[in-house]
């Protein structure tokens, strides 16, 4: 599997693109209305997008995507957020963007795309619906993408609309129960693996 990390400009999410084949691919947080353009220039066709929360710096590439048939997945506690002023559009002065979703997942719950087994971990505390995703690729290879939820070396705010501190501190514990390493991709600044964030990180330190 390749990754590929296409950062913002300005403000917004990292934004992931990974492929299996060097020509369909999975986006994962399409922060800003360049991702598509930034795929083209990859030579990749985004065929789904998976959002890890709804906030509107991760979502503003979306609409794009689904213009050319991408399909959203998010959480199923996260949906009912998306579209609404949830996405905190309101507070920073920021445009609204609305998009279908195709599908959720369940806590836990694994679905394969694009020849990726991609499983949910629901880690509410940024937001009520936050997700993880856990991808794992025919190569043995294990990656979890964490949006807001876990940065490296401390975690996310939960002091905005249907965030909460203990339902983070409930997340990082089943991040820290996660077995093995994995790269850690998160939504902002720069990336990890698990053990060093198990070793490392306050948040996860000694769970």
């Amino acid at each position: 599997m390749q990754i590929f990390t296409i950062a913002p400009r300005g403000f917004g999410s990292n934004c992931y693109a990974l492929t299996e084949d060097g020509k369909n691919a999975i986006l994962i947080d399409p922060a800003q209305p360049r991702v598509e353009s930034e795929l083209i220039k990859l030579g990749l066709v985004a065929k789904y997008v998976l959002l890890t929360h709804c906030h509107f710096d991760h979502i503003g590439g979306v609409p794009n995507l689904t213009d050319y048939g991408a399909k959203v997945l998010c959480s199923n506690v996260e949906k009912p957020l998306v579209g609404t002023v949830a996405d905190m559009h309101e507070m920073f002065c920021a445009p609204f963007y609305v998009f279908p979703v195709f599908d959720t997942f369940t806590d836990g719950e694994e679905k394969e795309l694009l020849g990726m087994q991609v499983k949910m971990h629901l880690t509410p505390g940024h937001t009520k619906g936050s997700a993880c995703y856990e991808i794992t690729t025919k190569d043995g290879g294990r990656y979890l993408f964490t949006g807001d939820t876990l940065f490296k070396g401390t975690v996310g705010r939960t002091d905005f609309i249907t965030g909460s501190m203990e339902d983070m501190r409930d997340s990082m514990k089943k991040l820290a129960a996660i077995q093995g390493d994995a790269k850690v991709y998160p939504g902002h600044g720069a990336s990890s693996t698990l053990l060093e964030e198990k070793q490392n990180n306050s948040f996860l330190k000694g769970l």
